[in-house]
């Protein structure tokens, strides 16, 4: 029952703010897409992470639907797509990021952001191919080589609502009252298929390292919670160095869901992102009625 429930509430949310709610098709997969926004505004590609839906997404979409044209696709059954399995894998969402890319118009290239998983996802689609993706945000993102993955993995696999403790500290340094409530739908969100389907695909040639991480050239901001106990800051400091064109913003007092633990403090990092990186346009003297400088830093 969560699955319907979460992809009902997750139309719902996003509906209120004005995107509709397609399919895809990718291979076997009818993937759920939520799109709206802004016609001829910035592109950009949402990717939510494990165990959540394209409603992890809503700050950001609340503000930003006015000036910027928005995608949302859903990477699992719990927000309404359709496959052989109950997620899709790393590849698959790879994948499904160049498909997206290739369907925008314009003038202007795409940001491509993503949480967590969906950051991990970012990652190997930008090492894949380079169509229309202009710069990356990767917030809080997975698949890092250089870390401590068994304690990550004691953290994301649930056997009981006690084992729910150490994943809910991670994910929040102070939540406030209104979402301590959830940790009940955390702990069955976690233990649901979905989420054990993506953590069973998940393979050794999906992670990435340094060397990946120097090919990118391409704008990449990374935002991070200071009080992130399942990736570590230090993780999002290591990753900024070895990006030829990077930089990290990190946020006091927040843990891994920083935008909903500190939802003010996010937007402002998404917005120096942009201001850092302004968004290249397809071909130099393009006019929409924004800025279109190229330049990188």
């Amino acid at each position: 029952m969560l699955a319907p429930a979460a992809a009902l509430a997750t139309r719902l949310g996003l509906g209120a703010l004005g995107l509709r709610s397609r399919e895809v098709v990718l291979g076997d997969w009818r993937v759920r897409v939520h799109e709206g926004g802004a016609e001829g505004g910035e592109p950009w590609l949402l990717l939510h992470g494990l165990g959540a839906t394209a409603a992890t997404w809503l700050p950001f979409v609340r503000r930003e639907r006015r000036r910027c044209r928005l995608l949302l696709p859903e990477l699992s059954r719990l927000g309404g797509s359709r496959g052989p399995r109950a997620a899709l894998s790393i590849a698959e969402g790879a994948r499904l990021v160049e498909r997206l890319l290739s369907e925008l118009g314009g003038e202007r290239q795409a940001t491509v952001a993503g949480i967590s998983l969906g950051g991990w996802i970012a990652v190997r689609a930008a090492l894949g191919s380079r169509e229309r993706l202009g710069r990356l945000l990767l917030v809080v993102p997975g698949g890092y080589l250089d870390q401590d993955w068994q304690r990550i993995e004691r953290m994301v696999r649930l056997e009981s609502y006690a084992d729910s403790a150490g994943i809910w500290r991670a994910l929040f340094a102070s939540p406030p009252l209104w979402l301590r409530a959830a940790r009940p739908l955390l702990y069955l969100a976690y233990r649901s298929p979905e989420v054990a389907t993506a953590l069973g695909s998940l393979a050794p040639e999906d992670a990435y390292g340094d060397a990946d991480l120097a090919a990118l050239d391409l704008p990449v901001g990374l935002v991070w919670g200071e009080e992130d106990r399942l990736f570590l800051v230090e993780t999002g400091r290591r990753m900024a160095a070895a990006l030829p064109h990077g930089r990290l913003w990190s946020l006091a007092g927040a843990g891994h869901a920083l935008q909903w633990e500190r939802p003010g403090a996010f937007l402002e990092a998404v917005e120096a992102f942009r201001a850092a990186f302004p968004l290249p346009s397809l071909r130099p003297g393009a006019q929409d009625g924004s800025a279109t400088t190229t330049g990188r830093r």
